[in-house]
């Protein structure tokens, strides 16, 4: 289960004890989600292993999820439910 929006204070704590790169994936994924990590890589100018790092850190947090990109098996898309 992903945390609702509803509870912004929650989700506030949580994204503080994240690096700033991680905040910034977390704002690109609730505006452009469903999204891959190439998509956020080109987005943000972060270098491939931060935002794989970050969108880590993001799912172990129950912030985002993952789910498969049907189209390339080979990568996941990361969204907001």
């Amino acid at each position: 289960m992903v945390l609702a929006i509803e509870n912004p204070s929650l989700i506030q704590n949580l994204l503080d004890g994240l690096p700033p790169s991680a905040v910034t994936i977390y704002k690109i994924v609730i505006g452009k989600g469903p999204i891959t990590s190439r998509e956020i890589v080109e987005m943000c100018n972060l270098a491939p292993r931060t935002v794989r790092h970050g969108l880590k850190l993001l799912v172990r947090a129950r912030l985002i999820l993952k789910l498969p990109h049907l189209l390339d098996m080979r990568s996941c898309k990361f969204y907001v439910d």
